[in-house]
């Protein structure tokens, strides 16, 4: 089992008043985790987005002995029938299982759904015009990083206060519990071949790792990619969105994910 992250005295306080009250296990930053139970056995899901979100909510509604309303939202159904509510929730559970991504992949797979693809983007988009007083639709990669997640982490390890989950650390999104399953989003499927579960794998949607170079497509704004994008139905590719610098700056902003899983990152293929 690996504990990834240990509450401080100030988040342990909140946490306990929090329970006391009766109120949610989970601090602001930290992501649901949703559980389902397969022949007999618990799995808990720790639902990060942009790294198989998407993928964790079909495998859980997918297992799930209730039947979602034509009417109700996945989100809906899912935080009403199948969020984690306990630690003794999380200790019964066989696998608790979380994914990982580097902090490059994240970004750029965010920035490619939610300003070029411009799908599911609202609270992205609010948050955005809140930070950096700027039209996100008139913002280029560049100005995503530099402009509004520097804005978002002020010069800290971790993003303070409330934002967008998109841009929190991965390592913020986790609860101070054991996880005995930590992958790559890449192993995904493979891992749910090993635990019993790949039957109830969806079809893939949401892909935005296009490959298709743009020059300086790092400095065009987000309405000028998109358009390109409606067109083609292309999206630059990771090489096209950073540069050396937006490297450097990522990297270093991010930099508790890669303490935190860079071991992960070193054996990764491509």
């Amino acid at each position: 089992m690996t504990v990834l992250k240990s509450d401080n005295w100030r988040d342990a306080a909140l946490r306990l008043a929090k329970r006391t009250a009766g109120r949610s296990l989970y601090l602001p930053t930290e992501a649901p985790h949703f559980q389902v139970k397969v022949d007999g056995e618990w799995y808990v899901f720790c639902a990060i987005h942009k790294n198989a979100s998407s993928s964790i909510r079909s495998i859980v509604e997918n297992a799930s002995a209730l039947k979602r309303a034509e009417n109700q939202s996945i989100f809906n159904f899912l935080f009403l029938n199948h969020l984690v509510r306990s630690r003794k929730e999380i200790e019964r559970a066989r696998h608790v299982m979380v994914f990982v991504r580097h902090p490059l992949d994240r970004v750029v797979s965010c920035f490619q759904n939610k300003f070029i693809q411009q799908k599911g983007n609202r609270t992205i988009f609010a948050d955005y015009r809140a930070v950096t007083k700027r039209d996100p639709c008139k913002s280029s990669f560049e100005e995503f990083v530099s402009g509004y997640i520097t804005a978002c982490f002020a010069g800290k390890t971790e993003v303070g206060g409330r934002h967008d989950r998109h841009i929190y650390t991965q390592r913020q999104q986790l609860l101070p519990v054991d996880y005995d399953v930590v992958k790559r989003v890449d192993e995904f499927d493979e891992t749910m071949e090993r635990a019993g579960l790949a039957h109830l794998l969806p079809g893939r949607a949401n892909a935005t790792s296009g490959k298709v170079r743009v020059s300086d497509a790092w400095r065009l704004t987000a309405d000028e990619l998109n358009e390109h994008y409606r067109k083609t139905g292309e999206t630059p590719g990771k090489a096209s969105l950073l540069s050396d610098e937006l490297v450097d700056q990522i990297n270093q902003l991010y930099r508790a994910d890669l303490q935190a899983f860079g071991h992960l990152f070193d054996k990764e293929v491509g």
